[in-house]
């Protein structure tokens, strides 16, 4: 059996985890790690149940693994304090939790609308499964279905709370971690069970690939989730996988550098929408209004923390926020009026990478607020960022003064 976790690295910083937690791993003299396309492996020619890669690895079937799956699991299982199963896609993840765990009644959030359609396959498949709301009570439930931070608006619930409430009940806590990896977040610290990620989002981070992640506490769940990947075939494509361990090396650097930014800019674009409204101390400037009168509201967790004063907001983030926020305005054309023409955000659906993403999500999902944006940052300058935001709602306000003349 391939020994994934290397506790060499356990208390190494996050970014010497991303670069060297698979070390154990490495086979062959390659800097780079190299991508694993065989869909067989050959025997050891001297015993065929006997390692065939290195000294403590043995493959047989792709399906089953690849050096390339167990070099990302062993990276992800030290980054998230974990063991980390990798999978096909996000969605995929989330299922082979439920497969796993098989809940008969579930305690969920708002958040993603993907997972809920998640569960409502599964609940195509087990009859009689129900479905509670995150703040009912949790008698009869088993498992806990919490995201933290929330998509769309990047604020956060207090993860510690809910891990309280689901083990009193018998339940397990399953933290959808997406918005904030490692090192902004870390729920097994406040009592979370198993964690899950789109790996397409911040884990992969730069829009190529499509995988998830289920980390879970301990480590038999995840080998048996590992086995019945192999016998369902929902691992990930050998490209994926190798694009996203190549990803994992940089993610501290980047995802930090995102938080930085995009709390920035929530400020900046929070500031804007203080400064057009009229006060007793305030009057407001025809720039002024110009830029920010036509926000109704930004929300992220930097918000959160300021409107509440909530410690466990800082606990559960000690090294950042989510880089995904969401701004609201008056109406559904402003919004998309900014959206198609912001330079610097592409207008696209998805999160976390390292170009700037401006999603309607009125577009992919009718329940959410059609007047609402949610924003991804990405690497850009914040300098750059903002004066791209300033050029977009000065172009809104001479837009709307030029329509109201006709």
């Amino acid at each position: 059996m391939v020994e994934i976790k290397n506790p060499l690295y356990n208390t190494a910083a996050p970014s010497t985890q991303s670069i060297h937690a698979d070390g154990h791993l490495h086979a062959t003299p390659d800097v780079a790690s190299s991508i694993s396309v065989s869909t067989t492996f050959e025997y050891n020619k001297k015993d065929i149940a006997a390692n065939n890669y290195g000294l403590d690895q043995r493959y047989v079937y792709a399906r089953s693994g690849t050096p390339t799956i167990t070099k990302v699991e062993a990276t992800l299982s030290t980054l998230a304090e974990g063991h980390a199963v990798v999978f096909g896609s996000g969605l995929t993840a989330a299922f082979a939790v439920l497969v796993e765990q098989r809940p008969k009644k579930i305690a969920l959030g708002n958040g993603y609308f993907g997972i809920k359609n998640v569960v409502e396959q599964y609940q195509r498949l087990v009859p009689g499964v129900q479905i509670v709301g995150l703040d009912c009570s949790y008698s009869g439930v088993d498992l806990v279905w919490l995201e933290s931070p929330i998509n769309p608006n990047g604020e956060v619930r207090d993860i510690s709370s809910y891990a309280l409430r689901a083990h009193a009940a018998g339940a397990v806590l399953v933290v959808d971690s997406t918005l904030a990896p490692p090192p902004l977040s870390y729920p097994f610290r406040q009592g979370a069970d198993i964690v899950v990620h789109s790996a397409t989002k911040f884990l992969g981070g730069h829009s190529d690939l499509l995988a998830g992640v289920v980390v879970t506490r301990a480590q038999k769940p995840a080998e048996s989730m590992r086995a019945a990947r192999s016998v369902l075939g929902t691992g990930p494509g050998s490209l994926d996988v190798w694009l996203l361990l190549r990803s994992l090396r940089t993610l501290s650097v980047r995802v930090s550098n995102q938080s930085q930014t995009a709390t920035r800019l929530v400020a900046f674009l929070e500031n804007h929408r203080r400064l057009a409204v009229v006060t007793d101390c305030h009057s407001p400037s025809a720039q002024e209004l110009a830029i920010g009168r036509r926000i109704a509201a930004v929300r992220h967790a930097s918000l959160q923390l300021c409107a509440t004063h909530c410690s466990f907001i800082e606990t559960q983030h000690p090294s950042g926020f989510a880089p995904v926020f969401s701004i609201r305005f008056a109406t559904s054309a402003q919004a998309l009026f900014v959206a198609r023409h912001l330079q610097l955000h592409t207008f696209a659906t998805s999160l976390g990478s390292v170009e700037s993403l401006v999603d309607w999500r009125h577009g992919v999902d009718p329940k959410e607020d059609p007047c609402l944006l949610r924003i991804s940052v990405g690497l850009e300058s914040f300098d750059d960022l903002a004066s791209d935001w300033t050029k977009t709602l000065l172009a809104l306000d001479a837009h709307e003064k030029s329509s109201a003349k006709l």
